[in-house]
């Protein structure tokens, strides 16, 4: 296999470096991170008050 092939990838660094997400989709999962947190905070507390309630 040739290695200097135009059709090959580079092998210079990690292609995670190349990879980026837009800034709605980090914001829309940062919020959907925190409403499933608070979800889980409410389950626990219902829970704790259906147990010692």
């Amino acid at each position: 296999m040739n290695r200097d092939d135009p059709c090959l990838p580079e092998a210079d660094g990690p292609i995670e470096d190349k990879l980026s997400y837009p800034i709605g989709f980090k914001i829309a999962v940062g919020l959907t991170a925190i409403y499933l947190l608070w979800r889980l905070v409410q389950g626990v507390l219902w829970l704790l008050s259906e147990v010692f309630g």
